[in-house]
Order: structure tokens, then sequence, then C-alpha cells
């Protein structure tokens, strides 16, 4: 057969090959769902028809059936926050599929490899899976399964737009320079779990010093987390909050960006931050404050806000709420613009809390 005779089957397999990406990619998903295995990002792509005639025709290689040795038609990619996550990932993808070991790239970087790089495991359906009817017709079908953390995947972005794939292709002038980038990568890639197992350290010592009474702990994300768990303020902010009307939850198919959404803990340690408040007693102090007054002035929020059906909130956002309205007379709205809202919102909710302050009413 000539390279158009296999681009020609190609074309009539490439539907096949399409709904098996889609399910393989979707199979990965729930896999990794089900083992509580959490990624960055998952993706994939199945080879279009000029990019299959440009590989079944590279001089270098001799395929004498390049529909079935080339094995990344279907691909998926997977991108993990931490190497020992990409390290977990890959051991399910190993257990759950039949490994082609022989064409996979299991790299573990050392001295005597160039750059750094990640997994290409080349897999196709384990013997079991391929006899349930719903994988019918896929059996046979081989897919390249691709695993990084957001490291490595930056720096096969950088390297590629570079066009060092090895380490021949470097000048020589630059090989040390770019070894050394390559190292600072893996090292950040081992500090990154050490810092997460420091942050969670750190959150078992706030929560025991919470649980001993000692509330003079400078206010950051993982305090006022662990504050938010802890405190018994925190449950009656989220009764009352229900009971005027506020709804608890995101709207379906919204997932929060903690760095931009204004109902995240980030916003609320930054609104702390303008308000002079600094230590978690201060903070607790204020919500103590806020409890005869905080139903009334919730309430006025809502019906200010009256247009929209239903206004989602969490605990954090109504704590925003309620900081703003004690704190009103050192804010001003531009702080509040600085939180990420949006600007209608924000000069809304300040118009309230500053009507409702300076005499809040009385219990």
């Amino acid at each position: 057969m000539t390279i158009d005779d296999y681009v020609l089957a190609f074309e009539a397999r490439r539907p096949t090959l399409m709904r098996f990406t889609q399910k393989l990619e979707s199979l990965v998903r729930d896999l990794m769902g089900a083992s509580n295995l959490s990624f960055h990002l998952a993706e994939s792509r199945t080879k279009d028809v000029q990019s299959f005639r440009d590989k079944a025709s590279r001089p270098m290689k001799a395929y004498d059936n390049p529909l079935d040795e080339i094995t990344d038609l279907s691909g998926i990619r997977i991108i993990a926050y931490y190497q020992d996550e990409a390290d977990e990932i890959g051991s399910l993808i190993e257990a759950e599929f039949a490994v082609d070991a022989r064409n996979s790239v299991i790299h573990k970087p050392d001295g005597a490899e160039f750059g750094y790089l990640s997994r290409h495991y080349v897999v196709q359906l384990s013997p079991k899976r391929a006899t349930l009817s719903e994988w019918s017709g896929f059996a046979g079908l081989k897919a390249e399964i691709q695993v990084r953390t957001v490291l490595q995947h930056a720096w096969a972005a950088v390297s590629h737009k570079l066009q060092y794939k090895r380490e021949d292709d470097v000048p020589v002038p630059l090989r040390r320079k770019l070894f050394r980038l390559s190292a600072l990568f893996e090292l950040a890639d081992d500090e990154f779990i050490s810092l997460r197992s420091s942050s969670g350290e750190l959150a078992r010592t706030i929560k025991t010093q919470l649980g001993a009474g000692n509330q003079d702990l400078a206010i950051d994300s993982v305090s006022l987390s662990e504050l938010l768990v802890f405190s018994s303020a925190a449950a009656e902010i989220e009764r009352v909050a229900k009971k005027v009307g506020f709804t608890y939850g995101n709207p379906e198919g919204y997932v929060e960006d903690e760095d931009e959404h204004p109902a995240s803990i980030s916003g609320l340690v930054h609104l702390c931050a303008l308000a002079g408040i600094r230590t978690i007693e201060q903070f607790e102090s204020v919500l103590r404050t806020a409890r005869p007054w905080m139903e009334g002035y919730l309430t006025a929020q809502i019906k200010a806000e009256g247009r929209r059906k239903e206004w989602f909130a969490s605990t954090p956002f109504i704590c925003q709420l309620l900081l703003i309205c004690a704190e009103v007379r050192q804010l001003r709205v531009e702080d509040i613009y600085s939180l990420g809202w949006d600007t209608g919102i924000a000069e809304r909710v300040f118009r309230v809390a500053k009507a409702w302050r300076p005499e809040p009413p009385k219990a």
C-alpha cells in the first residue's frame, strides 16, 4: 500500500478513533475521580489527517503499516499539580490499561537524561474492559497518555518553542544555562510537595491552638479557614444568612476561582488587612459585635439587591459583608473594588453599609 492508501484508510477509521478518544478521556477522568486523584487539566485530541500523513511520511521512519504502528493517533494529556500525584496517576494507568512497555517512555530524570521530562504511556484497553459491550469496536486500538506536572508542562512548552529536543540540539554556550533551568524546575516540583506538606502541618497546628483557646494568631488564609470551620460564630452566620434569603452553594456548573471570586478566603484576608484587623482575636471580636444587628443588616442588603432571584453566598462572603458594615468609617468603596467585586454591587453594598452605620439597631 502507498502512503495515499494509508491516509484514505485513516480517514475512514478516524470517526471511530474520535469516539475512542472521547470515551478514553471520560474513562480516565472517572478512574482518577474514583481514586480521589486531583489534577490540573485533562485534555484529549485525535490526530488529524494532515498530521497522520506527515508522520507516516517521515524519511527517518520505515513503517510497514503506519495505521497500526503509529501509537498516538488518540492522545490524552493529564497535567497534575504535584510530582507525587503524577506518580499516582501513572500507577493508576499501569493498573487499568494494557501498557505497551516497549513503546512507552517512562522518564525518571537523573544526571544521565537531558531536560525535564514526563511520562508517555502507550496503552490499549485491558482484556477485561475490551470485552464490555460499551467498548465494542475499540479493542486493539492504541492511545498515548501523557502525564506531567504543571511545571513539566511549562518546560515542555518552552523547550519546544526553543526547538531543543535533544542535548546535541543545544548550542554549547547555552547548555549550562539550560541544564541549570532544568534543575531549577525539578527542584521547584520537589519544593511544591514540601510546601504542601508544611501547609497541612501549619493548618493542624493552628487548629490545635484554636481548640486550646489561643486566638492571638495572625490572620492569613490558613488561620481564617480553620477559624470558620472551628468557630460557632461561623455556624450562626450561615444560619442567619440563609434565614434572610442568601443561597449557600454555587450556581450549577460554576466553579469558584479562589483567586478572583469575592466569596473567597483570599478576599476576606485582604479586607481584614484594609480594615486594620491583624489577629484572629480581633476578627472574632468583629463577629461578636455584629451578632445583635447582623440579621437586620443582611436583610437590608438582600432587599437592596432585589433584582436577583438568588444571591449565592458563602460564609467568607457574608463575613465580608459584615466587616464592611462594621468598619465602614475607615473603608472606601475603592477598597471593595480591589476585592474583585462587580462595580455596581460594590457601590450598592457600600451604600447600604454606610446607611446602616453608625447606629445599628440594638438587639
